[in-house]
């Protein structure tokens, strides 16, 4: 696979994923525990116990064998339903032209085939939805392991190109889920603030859970530049000549106040929130969102 290798997958191999409403940056940890839960007694599998399980569940006979919870499983069960959603717009093809990093859109995708695997060990399913000016391409939610081969060759054949349109791309898509699904979107969030993050908030209204990738390259954040500099827009427009030394303040401080807003902004809308950097490992920066230091 392209963007999941042996070494990655055992790097968080360890790693459980669990959506829990109302939480912010770091927010998910754990193994996903179904909203469903079934009432036929008809047996499927076990699966090791995590908070919030109910004791009613636990089977004593494998505690009594392997000294660890495990909680019975049964047919009316419900999967949980994820829908990746990611930007594939211009600026999301950035990378840094002086350092060794991935794209932001090779980040994103390498984020999201990793949660990917984690989701679908646990027998849930995902889904896909790429867009950047007009919905790309959907898949629709498996929870066979055979659909991570599948999104990967899906994301393969994306190019990052156009401009954003997160507000067309996240309604057309909100018409495709299924209610009580966990929306995870991954974006460097391009545009005005305010609007994003109320086109955003209105996957939370239509009683979906919602994560937010917030994928930036380091550049981005420090405007490390000197000097007179040529910048070439990636979404289309004039490119802009500008003394960068005289922008650098402001420029820093208009950052730190974005993300300030965001991380406000999304927490009072009970939508989790992780701002990632192209600079750190992926998998570094799954633990991390994931709650796992």
């Amino acid at each position: 696979m392209r963007y999941l290798d042996p070494e990655s997958l055992g790097k968080i191999k360890n790693l459980r994923f669990v959506p829990v409403r109302g939480l912010a940056e770091g927010a998910y940890s754990g193994m996903h525990r179904s909203a469903y839960k079934g009432s036929s007694q008809e047996f499927m599998e076990h699966r090791e116990y995590v908070p919030g399980d109910e004791i009613k569940y636990i089977d004593w006979k494998v505690y009594a064998r392997k000294e660890r919870f495990f909680v019975r499983l049964y047919r009316e069960e419900k999967n949980l339903r994820s829908y990746f959603l990611l930007d594939a717009s211009g600026s999301m093809a950035y990378k840094s032209p002086r350092a060794a990093r991935p794209a932001k859109f090779e980040y994103a995708c390498r984020l999201a085939m990793g949660m990917a695997y984690l989701i679908l060990r646990q027998t849930d399913a995902v889904g896909l939805g790429v867009f950047s000016d007009a919905p790309k391409l959907f898949l629709a939610p498996d929870n066979q392991m055979a659909q991570l081969e599948r999104l990967d060759q899906a994301l393969a054949g994306v190019v990052p190109q156009g401009k954003t349109d997160m507000e067309g791309g996240l309604a057309y898509y909100a018409q495709l889920l299924h209610r009580r699904s966990l929306a995870v979107v991954f974006s460097d969030l391009m545009g005005p603030a305010e609007k994003i993050q109320s086109v955003i908030r209105a996957l939370k209204a239509h009683k979906h859970e919602v994560l937010v990738f917030h994928v930036l390259d380091p550049v981005e954040r420090d405007f490390d530049f000197e000097g007179p500099v040529l910048f070439d827009p990636l979404e289309g427009g004039e490119a802009l000549r500008c003394d960068a030394h005289l922008l650098k303040e402001a420029y820093r401080r208009e950052f730190a106040e974005l993300i300030k807003y965001y991380t406000a902004s999304f927490h009072a809308s009970e939508i989790g929130y992780a701002t990632v950097y192209t600079d750190q490992p992926w998998e570094s920066a799954l633990k991390k969102a994931l709650g796992k230091q």
